[in-house]
């Protein structure tokens, strides 16, 4: 609890700052964390490797240093969100398509986002939050600290966004919903429950992946939205929305969630360095049947 009150207003200091400053202070996290701490060096310089073969070693550790860069400004815009406008997000994040969502409102359909940990994420929420006249709800994991937690989660549902708890999510997708729900799922984490994990090709590697976006689109015969983030200049991106599929029952077992996956793998191949490589991602070895 000390911990929280001597940091916390330190955080809140820092997200008034100018943008500019921002992704200046970005900068020398970004090289601290590789130069000074070797952020999780090993693990990073591991899935290039094996994401990578075909790229020579220079060009992977550009790709490592660039993934630096995007994890630094990931930290300052986590911190920038604590204060950030509505007006602002909608500088910072255009979306080239949004007819999409809204024909789908039209047709009265519930909308699945399927998200990677890709480009700005958090920014891309609050813009969902904002933009569309559907109730917006996320699927969002604790932070072990309880009043970080609280904290990051107000702050995460500020303008609108519903948050369910992972530990809750079984229970609020087996309900009904009593309006048009667009649900968002960061679906690239890696599963604990392996039992329930698709399995599939993902970057030359055997990877699983969660399927309860699949199976809420199923139950809920949702359109399923892949939202493809880029960004366009330091600290503004551009969202296409690519469809997925709209008829998410005529597919065969597993088949949303390896359609995403083939989604996702082109997007970080055609930008390795906004992919969190930092992530222990094939940690897990698929079982022998």
């Amino acid at each position: 609890m000390i911990l929280y009150y001597l940091v916390v207003p330190v955080l809140l200091a820092i997200s008034y700052l100018p943008s500019r400053v921002l992704y200046a202070i970005a900068e020398i996290v970004a090289w601290f964390l590789e130069h000074v701490v070797h952020y999780r060096k090993k693990v990073i310089q591991d899935n290039l490797q094996q994401s990578f073969p075909e790229k020579t070693e220079t060009e992977r550790q550009k790709i490592a240093s660039q993934s630096y860069r995007h994890l630094g400004y990931r930290i300052v815009e986590t911190i920038k969100c604590f204060t950030i406008s509505a007006k602002e997000v909608q500088h910072r994040v255009q979306i080239t398509n949004p007819e999409m969502i809204s024909d789908c409102y039209a047709a009265n359909r519930h909308v699945v986002l399927m998200v990677g940990h890709i480009a700005s994420w958090e920014y891309g929420g609050y813009k969902a939050s904002l933009f569309y006249p559907y109730k917006t709800c996320a699927v969002v994991s604790l932070v072990s600290n309880k009043y970080f937690n609280n904290l990051i989660q107000k702050s995460r549902g500020k303008f609108g966004m519903h948050l369910i708890m992972q530990r809750d999510s079984k229970e609020f997708f087996a309900m009904q919903p009593k309006q048009l729900t667009m649900s968002i799922l960061i679906s690239d984490q890696s599963p604990s429950n392996l039992k329930t994990a698709c399995w599939t090709n993902f970057m030359h590697r055997q990877t699983a992946f969660f399927t309860g976006a699949e199976r809420y689109a199923r139950l809920q015969n949702c359109v399923v939205i892949y939202p493809k983030i880029v960004q366009t200049e330091v600290g503004k991106y551009q969202a296409e929305l690519i469809k997925i599929t709209d008829s998410p029952n005529d597919l065969p077992e597993f088949g949303v969630t390896k359609k995403y996956v083939e989604i996702l793998e082109e997007h970080i191949r055609q930008h390795p360095a906004d992919w969190l490589w930092s992530h222990k991602r094939w940690k897990h070895k698929k079982p022998q049947s």
